[in-house]
């Protein structure tokens, strides 16, 4: 039987920071019913695709403070569901219609948040109308590539209101041999560092917008000590088994062509700056560093780059936001090795894809990643699977919206065909 869509709405609801998000809802001729929920930033670069909410619109909602979304679901239930009624829901046929809806370069006139909720519930239903998983749709034979988790253990930036002037201290249990195994690692240390914080007199049950622990360090030097201090105090070596990676989100305290130490106020310019980084890579173990220069500081990406003294992942994040003019940018300047893959930089599934696939044929590695406001779908670490990234970055172990992707990983590893991916 071939299925086509019988019903498609869209709805305003919460994610998980309690910030209006677009929910799509897609039922099929069978009757089956499919929804798919799109996250949403925090710390955002300025070329990512555009989402729509409702400030200085009529449709604006007073409590919500203008970032309600119902423009953006009239958008689905007005202009994008009457073009899909009827149709079958193929991937690539109905992110082709969006895109002729909307031919804005960052889908501002729909809404990358109204795209992408389609888009997501289009493919999810298109699993469902195959009999096969998501992560199936992309990868329909074969053993299935787990991939390797980046995980937070302390948040500071825009997560958790400048706790640290970088954004998240994180650590990759690259010498495990299974996503089990590897989540019971890093779980361990969380909670060693949730004691250690606690003994030091911060409250640790509040987190950061990702399960972070917010606790407040006078440099990253001090914060990365603290965590290989719990990585070691837990019997695990930082040599053969855990290491840590930096999301330092240098946009958010650059400044006309300076950073700008937001605990201390110490102005560097970019070479400084520059040394910082080298001086953190020479001291700490770390294995990637994600945003270590401002999006549009492309001098200074390629000079550290190129200047490096060891393997290191440099992954870029704001710098290319899931774009492929931006990657191939990159690419040609030598700026990077890795790039990170958010859905909703980029609002069509399809075209994530296609820049996933764009990074991989540059030998660039590839980390799916999660944003600060999310729900409990747990279609990205499908994705991350069926697109084969290697790498996956979620957030911390807490929080249900963060567990539902960990706890996805854990079932495809337990009920298929599988290999746990190991790019370090």
């Amino acid at each position: 039987m071939s299925l086509r869509i019988h019903s498609l709405m869209g709805i305003q609801v919460l994610d998980s920071r309690g910030r209006p998000t677009v929910c799509a809802r897609m039922t099929l001729s069978d009757g089956s019913v499919h929804k798919a929920t799109v996250p949403s930033g925090a710390s955002t670069g300025r070329h990512e695709a555009q989402e729509l909410r409702d400030a200085g619109s009529p449709f604006s909602e007073k409590y919500f403070g203008g970032s309600s979304v119902y423009l953006a679901v009239a958008n689905i239930n007005n202009i994008i569901a009457p073009k899909l009624i009827g149709c079958q829901p193929d991937l690539l046929t109905v992110d082709t219609t969006l895109a002729k809806l909307d031919e804005s370069t960052r889908h501002e006139i729909l809404g990358a948040n109204a795209t992408l909720a389609i888009s997501l519930v289009c493919a999810i239903a298109q699993a469902h109308a195959q009999q096969v998983t998501l992560a199936r749709l992309f990868q329909p034979t074969g053993a299935l590539t787990i991939p390797m988790p980046m995980v937070n253990i302390l948040s500071g930036g825009a997560h958790a209101k400048g706790a640290l002037d970088i954004q998240d201290v994180l650590v990759i249990a690259h010498g495990a041999q299974t996503i089990a195994e590897a989540l019971s690692w890093i779980s361990a240390i969380r909670e060693r560092a949730s004691q250690a914080g606690a003994a030091r007199g911060f409250i640790t049950n509040l987190v950061a917008d990702e399960g972070g622990l917010g606790i407040p360090f006078s440099s990253t030097d001090e914060a990365c000590a603290f965590v290989t201090d719990c990585i070691t105090d837990v019997g695990l070596s930082l040599t053969s088994e855990v290491g840590l990676a930096l999301d330092v989100a240098a946009t958010q305290f650059f400044d006309q062509g300076n950073y700008i130490s937001r605990s201390t106020g110490k102005v560097f310019s970019g070479d400084q700056w520059r040394d910082q980084i080298h001086s953190l890579l020479n001291n700490h173990p770390i294995l990637s560093i994600e945003d270590p220069f401002a999006e549009d500081d492309w001098n200074q990406w390629a000079q550290f780059s190129q200047g490096l003294h060891r393997p290191v992942q440099v992954l870029g994040d704001d710098l290319f936001t899931t774009q492929a003019t931006r990657l191939a940018k990159g690419v040609h300047e030598k700026s990077a090795n890795s790039i990170l893959i958010k859905p909703n930089q980029n609002g069509l599934v399809s075209k994530t894809h296609e820049v996933l696939l764009q990074a991989k044929a540059a030998g660039f590695t590839t980390v799916v990643s999660a944003r600060s406001g999310e729900s409990e779908d747990s279609w990205l670490s499908d994705l991350a699977v069926g697109w084969n990234a290697g790498q996956i970055k979620v957030g911390s172990t807490h929080g249900s919206e963060r567990t539902a992707k960990w706890n996805r990983l854990l079932e495809i590893e337990a009920t298929e065909e599988s290999v746990f991916s190991k790019p370090f």
